[in-house]
């Protein structure tokens, strides 16, 4: 009765997909990653460039002046009315004064930053 271990020769064992030292020393890999968790090899993405649009909104809320940035897929701005139907969830009795476009809209708003502004000091502070 023969192994199947023995009868390979120990030499031949292995050696046909290995690299040799100096192969492998030579190879370079970069690992890239963002803060969401996603890790790159070599530098490509996975991730396919959005079409996001963004524009900002000056939103009066509980007596104080916000200015909220918005992203969406869709193409241009919402009226005041429709933006301010949807940011009720969040921000209840919101009143929407106004719309200004970044230069690049989705029915679907989610908030990215928000600023208060402070008649006092006569600047926007970054709130969230």
């Amino acid at each position: 009765m023969i192994l199947i271990a023995e009868s390979i020769s120990p030499l031949e064992l292995g050696t046909a997909d290995m690299k040799n030292f100096k192969e492998f020393i030579s190879e370079s890999v970069n690992i890239a990653g963002d803060f969401t968790g996603n890790l790159y090899m070599n530098g490509q993405s996975e991730q396919e460039p959005t079409n996001e649009e963004h524009f900002y909104a000056d939103v009066v809320w509980e007596g104080k002046i916000y200015r909220l940035q918005f992203a969406t897929e869709h193409k241009g701005l919402p009226s005041r009315e429709e933006l301010a139907e949807h940011i009720q969830n969040e921000y209840p009795g919101g009143i929407v004064h106004n719309i200004y476009p970044v230069i690049e809209a989705n029915k679907n708003y989610r908030v990215k930053s928000v600023e208060r502004y402070q008649p006092e000091a006569l600047t926007w502070k970054t709130e969230l």
